[in-house]
């Protein structure tokens, strides 16, 4: 029951504090909506403190009853919460800055005159997701995957760069020489 209450006071003042009207604007309710979730953000911060109140009320009742191998169990996974949660907010402040950066990069692209603004912001966005969900997952304390990354993205960059510089010699070259052009033109 004091599980209930506490998500219930924890659920009212998230309202009152507007945190669901953030996440709409952060489109992290979008996100929820589309992973199936329909709980507002408040009510699923509300049944996180509801779930961990009844887990420590667990973990409390396996001692007692000196079950201590599944204590020990559940106490680990108490223990481990705080880094899931610190992967949740790694990814959420990761996702609106990526939202936010690639916004950015469109419009200053757009108004610079390039060509295939959103290709740019596109590719800004999805760089800074990728690494976004590398550093929740080492708060997870997953490493290979980092690791493995940075050898993927070196091979893969590696490709790119002699498929281009093989296969598109000539138009590398007048690129960069109209690139070069239009520099020194806006010196002048």
């Amino acid at each position: 029951m004091l599980a209930k209450i506490i998500e219930g006071a924890v659920v009212q003042i998230l309202k009152t504090l507007q945190l669901d009207r953030l996440a709409k604007q952060i489109k992290l309710a979008d996100v929820l909506d589309k992973g199936g979730i329909k709980h507002e953000f408040s009510e699923l911060i509300g049944m996180l403190g509801y779930w961990l109140i009844m887990l420590a009320v667990l973990v409390t009742s396996l001692n007692a009853l000196q079950l201590t191998t599944a204590a020990e169990l559940l106490q680990q996974v108490f223990t481990f919460l705080p880094s899931v949660v610190a992967a949740v907010f790694i990814l959420i402040v990761g996702l609106f800055t990526a939202t936010f950066l690639a916004t950015t990069v469109r419009t200053a692209a757009s108004n610079s005159g390039i060509t295939q603004p959103h290709l740019l912001g596109q590719a800004v966005q999805t760089i800074i997701v990728v690494f976004t969900l590398i550093a929740a997952l080492k708060q997870l304390q997953i490493q290979l995957v980092g690791e493995a990354f940075l050898i993927i993205l070196g091979a893969s960059s590696f490709g790119a760069a002699l498929a281009f510089g093989l296969g598109c010699k000539d138009l590398a070259g007048r690129w960069v020489s109209s690139l070069v052009d239009q520099l020194s033109s806006r010196k002048r």
